[in-house]
């Protein structure tokens, strides 16, 4: 029981001394986007039983580290692909609060995809995202989608 106090005490120590160096970082932060939501999607050349789509992908928008305008995340296609596709990319910043993040799948050409915010982001799953997609081809857009801007 001493040992495993001694462990507690020692653990919250640490957090402490790490918090209190917490604000001479935030000089190097980065800006960190993420986009998460879902919604329909209306395809081009096919017609899908379910045309439900979601996202969740995470961008390094302003930084000093060499990730700097990269995204990396995930997008699936109810129906027309069987299975959630890993996607890379980039973000530009369009206007003040406004994201665009261009993605592509990783492993295969199924997936080449838009998403843009339409307002400055609000808190919690209130933002919409449109999506606009050459493969497959269509586009949709999520109304409850989360749009999360930390950092600069």
């Amino acid at each position: 029981m001493q040992r495993s106090m001694t462990c507690v005490l020692t653990a919250i120590a640490m957090l402490l001394l790490i918090a209190q160096g917490a604000p001479a970082q935030s000089s190097n932060s980065s800006k960190q986007v993420v986009f998460s939501g879902g919604g329909v999607f209306s395809y081009t050349s096919a017609n899908p039983p379910d045309k439900h789509f979601g996202f969740w992908i995470w961008c390094e928008a302003e930084s000093t580290n060499p990730y700097h305008g990269e995204c990396s995340g995930a997008i699936y296609f109810y129906s027309l692909i069987t299975a959630t596709k890993h996607v890379a990319g980039g973000v530009t910043e369009l206007s003040e609060g406004i994201y665009q993040m261009t993605v592509a799948s990783t492993v295969d050409d199924s997936v080449s995809c838009t998403l843009t915010n339409a307002a400055p982001p609000k808190s919690g799953p209130a933002n919409t995202v449109t999506v606009s997609c050459t493969i497959p081809a269509g586009s949709g857009s999520s109304t409850n989608a989360v749009v999360n801007v930390t950092g600069k």
